[in-house]
């Protein structure tokens, strides 16, 4: 015998065929009775919602590739900007050390034109002296300069790297955003999801409308959930009472205290097999 409910897993927008007008009466055949109409509307709301959930966090997670490009890109072109000023710095360093150089060179040959004028001992080792701590200078400043400019070879291969790291960055970004201003727009599926929750949404009952809206506002995790027809318990082992699950099954909106969610039988099946 087939069942009242058509398989929401694989047909979500399909027409179930025993369907019925919300608040009306039904069984099956067979005298089997179903679910109540505002449960099973809920139900199909709740399958829409999980999809449309999914393409919003499609849309999203491209939206958050932009935004990390966009994040990638600045990072580069601030370490290209970091680089760029420390190769300033050492140039500065540089053209002083250099000008420190030549000095020492004015000065070495300024002291050895006065070397051979010494009239004492202590004028021509004053010289010598002078010369050799103008020399050492040179050699210090002339190591400084090499030093410093290995380091602003790699410093601006560092920052061509990062320029051109974040130019592609930047572009692979504005091929994304140009994407998602095409994906903002709901795709054809979203639109028949749309049309479909509005019709279903249009005949349900307004409490139990307003009950289920509210927990799907507030993201709750389960805002529909099953009790067992026979056992009483629901999917968190909690149990409601007898007179709990007859209000069900007359139809009446139920409340579960500890979750706030709607509470729900399915037994079409199991009396089926009965």
């Amino acid at each position: 015998m087939p069942n009242a409910r058509y398989d929401r897993r694989r047909a979500i927008l399909r027409i179930s065929p025993w369907s019925f007008e919300l608040g009306q009466e039904y069984t099956q055949p067979g005298g089997i009775r179903a679910m109540n109409a505002n449960l099973e509307a809920l139900l199909d709301l709740q399958i829409i919602d999980k999809r449309r959930l999914t393409l919003k966090r499609a849309r999203e997670g491209q939206s958050g590739q932009v935004s990390d490009a966009s994040a990638a890109a600045k990072a580069a072109e601030d370490a290209a900007a970091t680089a760029t000023a420390e190769v300033a710095k050492m140039g500065a360093l540089i053209r002083q050390y250099n000008e420190d150089v030549q000095r020492c060179d004015a000065s070495i040959t300024e002291l050895r034109s006065q070397q051979m004028n010494a009239k004492t001992n202590k004028e021509y080792m004053a010289i010598i002296n002078g010369v050799e701590n103008a020399k050492l200078e040179k050699s210090n400043r002339e190591a400084s300069v090499k030093e410093l400019s290995d380091k602003v070879t790699a410093l601006e291969t560092k920052a061509k790297a990062a320029i051109e790291q974040a130019a592609l960055i930047r572009a692979k970004a504005e091929e994304i955003a140009a994407a998602n201003a095409i994906a903002a727009k709901p795709t054809e599926e979203e639109q028949t999801l749309q049309k479909r929750y509005d019709e279903v949404r249009a005949g349900i009952d307004p409490a139990f409308l307003e009950a289920y809206e509210r927990l799907v506002k507030s993201n709750h995790k389960m805002p529909l959930m099953r009790i067992d027809p026979k056992t009483r318990s629901s999917a968190y082992g909690s149990l409601v009472s007898q007179n709990q699950l007859e209000q069900i099954r007359m139809g009446k909106l139920v409340i579960d205290t500890g979750t706030n969610a709607i509470l729900f039988i399915d037994e079409g099946t199991k009396k089926a097999k009965s």
